[in-house]
């Protein structure tokens, strides 16, 4: 099974380094034993990757603390709150979140979604079972959406973290409206960005094959999506530099932006609902 990840796929060891020292921290934010776990056998599997554990950016550090509190929050909340729940995590790349919520709800189905090397890095450290699947299929096509729909459950939960800002507006915008096209009563929850935040190289990317990225775009808040189609709502942001956890980790020029609005309000986590 590989390890051997190019381009965007391997910017997945940001985020699962980034919760794995958390992790180990004595003052820890965020508590992720499993993304720990895969941290380290990764490493053994693979002795390069020794290089995240040394030199992870400030800055991801904090996103990785903000990341994992406000989408864990709103997806327990949408589990408890959901009979027959019905979760699609789109970009999962090694996404640990199922271990942290499956306890929640013993009928909870979750689908990662992401590319087939993708996969086959995720088979070293999970097995599918019948309802924690791994599917590669393009969610440009729509027979993703289409096996959704023969899924038991009334109201379906997508997660875009760590994703969108590497497509164009006009790809998410594909994306997001045949979600509102095909699933009625979607949640969305996702992180995107302002336009001038994408267009600063983040200092972690830069040392991965994606280096950039290519298509920058953004809004300034999640209320801009219903813009988007008639069947899209806005329910709320969640904004990195108001987040006081993460703020806690990120460099002092982080903690500076984060009383300027316009700054302040450029990384967010949008939840949005269809009709």
């Amino acid at each position: 099974m590989s390890l051997d990840l190019k381009s965007v796929s391997e910017t997945l060891w940001i985020p699962l380094f980034g919760k794995a020292i958390e992790t180990k921290r004595s003052n820890s934010q965020i508590t992720d034993l499993k993304a720990l776990e895969i941290a380290n056998k990764a490493v053994e599997l693979r002795p390069e990757l020794n290089k995240w554990w040394k030199a992870l950016s400030k800055e991801s550090q904090g996103l990785m603390i903000w990341r994992s509190l406000e989408i864990d929050a709103f997806v327990s909340s949408y589990i408890e709150s959901t009979d027959h729940p019905v979760v699609v995590n789109l970009g999962a790349g090694l996404c640990t979140r199922y271990e942290r919520m499956r306890k929640l709800d013993e009928d909870l189905v979750w689908i990662e979604i992401d590319l087939p090397p993708v996969k086959k890095a995720w088979e070293n450290f999970y097995q599918e079972t019948e309802q924690h699947a791994y599917w590669t299929d393009s969610i440009f096509e729509d027979e993703w959406l289409n096996k959704i729909q023969g899924i038991k459950g009334q109201e379906v939960l997508f997660i875009a973290e760590g994703l969108f800002m590497y497509f164009s507006k006009e790809q998410v915008q594909e994306i997001i409206n045949k979600i509102a096209n095909k699933i009625v009563s979607a949640h969305i929850v996702m992180e995107v960005y302002s336009k001038f935040a994408l267009l600063r190289p983040h200092p972690d990317v830069l040392r991965t094959g994606a280096r950039k990225f290519e298509n920058p775009w953004g809004v300034y808040t999640g209320k801009d999506f219903e813009k988007w189609s008639d069947k899209i709502r806005h329910h709320k942001d969640s904004y990195f530099l108001k987040h006081k956890k993460a703020l806690r980790r990120v460099p002092l020029s982080h903690q500076f932006g984060s009383i300027i609005p316009f700054i302040a309000k450029a990384g967010k986590i949008v939840y949005l609902k269809t009709i």
